[in-house]
């Protein structure tokens, strides 16, 4: 089963499925598709900021279950997520299946298909179900990488490791002033997120085997990172699409450079 639904799949399914809008409070406001509920990054999806941990640490589970269950939201639950195209959607994407739910889907080309196709928006918000639901969730605790695991990694070669921040940001040609990392982890390559897309979703199976088709036959774990454990979901969500599994390092270089003598190469490396 592909990752992603089109609106007009969506539009054949809609009670059968649950709704989930990645942008936020605040755009949900201003409009969502109708039985959508809204879920937050800062609010839902991130936990409080420490001294390691990058800018979007994972938040409190137990926390999150709660929310999605006031959506209905089990273990058995089909859900579709949604966002303006594309930032937020793969960091839920991500996080539901970091649960344990497996039947997720992602929007293509998110609310702006959807409204470019000829579909209405309502500004109504869902009515919560009567009774919340039970979500027993567990974690896939093999979809994470911690920040020690990914430097062994680093310093063993026996994973891939996937940079999936712009070219610039990666190779270092230009100063970092998001994350002070200018430059990437030893032994990482670069697949840009926003590579695996188009305006109206992901690219072809085909063309995406292309993107990462030395990774495929690397017979070798995958672990990805971007600035903070957001956009390199994306990536992850392509990944899927041609059956390449990669752990997530969460914390991402924001978390990376909160170490002292964080080791960091510049230019462009590739995998032998």
């Amino acid at each position: 089963m592909s990752n992603f639904i089109t609106p007009n799949e969506l539009l054949a399914c809609l009670d059968e499925v649950i709704i989930l809008d990645a942008r936020g409070y605040q755009d949900y406001k201003k409009g969502h598709i109708k039985g959508s509920y809204a879920v937050d990054l800062n609010k839902d999806l991130t936990g409080p900021l420490g001294e390691h941990g990058g800018r979007h640490p994972l938040p409190d589970m137990e926390r999150l279950a709660h929310t999605f269950e006031s959506y209905g939201i089990t273990r058995d639950s089909k859900v579709v997520v949604y966002d303006s195209w594309l930032f937020l959607a793969g960091r839920l994407w991500w996080m539901l299946r970091y649960m344990g739910l497996t039947d997720v889907r992602v929007l293509s080309g998110g609310i702006e298909r959807w409204v470019k196709e000829g579909h209405d928006l309502t500004k109504e918000p869902t009515p919560l179900p009567t009774e919340p639901s039970v979500f027993n969730y567990e974690l896939q605790t093999h979809m994470v990488m911690s920040r020690d695991e990914v430097l062994k990694a680093s310093e063993s070669g026996d994973h891939v490791i996937i940079d999936a921040r712009a070219p610039f940001r990666y190779d270092g040609s230009q100063v970092d002033t998001m994350d002070g990392m200018t430059g990437h982890i030893p032994g990482a390559v670069n697949h840009f997120y926003e590579s695996g897309y188009t305006v109206d979703g992901p690219k072809s199976v085909k063309d995406l085997e292309a993107e990462y088709y030395n990774e495929i036959y690397q017979n070798r774990p995958v672990v990805t990172y971007c600035g903070s454990g957001v956009t390199a979901c994306n990536a992850l969500l392509t990944m899927s699409e041609v059956g390449l599994e990669s752990a997530l390092y969460v914390g991402s270089s924001s978390d990376w450079v909160t170490y002292d003598g964080f080791p960091l190469n510049t230019g462009v490396e590739t995998l032998n």
